[in-house]
């Protein structure tokens, strides 16, 4: 009897501490959200001259959206079967927009686009601290070399970065995440909105270099396929080996 009750005892416990780990778990999926950073640039060598930006990260189950702000550009990556990942360009001020044709792409890549920073980036950074649980839990790392230095503020969970600093030649950029929108209403307008736009394909472009469009667009170095990762205040894109 004494047995019995000393293995009831041992189960209840084990319910207990599994039922709480699972209250701890995050409910909340990744793959539906959207977000809203700010971009800080500081010229450490010019009077600390400042230049601020906006940037949104949107997912919507194998989609991902980068909205550049300051330059009214929306990257697109849609993946279809067999890994195949379409990139689209849009451009906002004029309501059109270049596809590309789809390519596999590498796990490290893709995940720069669909979280700015990969796994082989966070493994050769060192985690510094940890906070809060679940949905909110943020790990904290830090990368330095003679050439630069980056912070991470990091949410596992959502697969998200929470804030990040980096310091290379003078040039201080801050990137911090302002909101997350989890509706799912408001991130189908995201995606939606863009559906009306005018689309030319990457292949027809010589075809249509009639096009004033198309001949400025060629022209600023905007048709080509657009980079992921991080950018400035300005909405330039910073080199991916400044994250590695």
């Amino acid at each position: 009897m004494k047995i019995f009750a000393i293995l009831v005892c041992f189960i209840g416990s084990q319910l207990i501490s599994f039922n709480s780990y699972s209250i701890e778990q995050c409910s909340q999926p990744n793959d539906l959200l959207g977000t809203v950073y700010s971009i800080e640039t500081v010229n450490l060598d010019n009077d600390n001259e400042k230049l601020e930006g906006n940037f949104e990260l949107w997912r919507k189950n194998g989609d991902v959206l980068h909205i550049n702000k300051s330059k009214n550009i929306t990257n697109q990556w849609h993946t279809i079967n067999n890994n195949y990942i379409r990139q689209v360009n849009y451009f906002d001020d004029y309501q059109k927009g270049i596809e590309f044709e789809p390519v596999t792409i590498s796990k490290a890549n893709w995940q720069q686009k669909y979280q700015l920073v990969s796994e082989d980036q966070l493994s050769k950074m060192t985690l510094i601290s940890t906070q809060g649980e679940s949905c909110d839990r943020i790990e904290h790392y830090k990368f330095e070399s003679k050439e630069q230095t980056i912070e991470l503020w990091w949410q596992p969970e959502l697969q998200l970065a929470q804030k990040i600093i980096t310091n290379e030649k003078e040039t201080l950029t801050i990137w911090q995440l302002n909101k997350t929108i989890y509706s799912k209403y408001k991130i189908e307008n995201v995606f939606n909105k863009i559906e009306h736009y005018q689309m030319t394909d990457y292949a027809d472009i010589g075809d249509n270099e009639s096009d004033p469009f198309l001949r400025k667009m060629i022209r600023l170095g905007f048709i080509d396929h657009a980079g992921s990762g991080f950018y400035d205040a300005q909405g330039n894109q910073l080199a991916n080996d400044n994250h590695h």
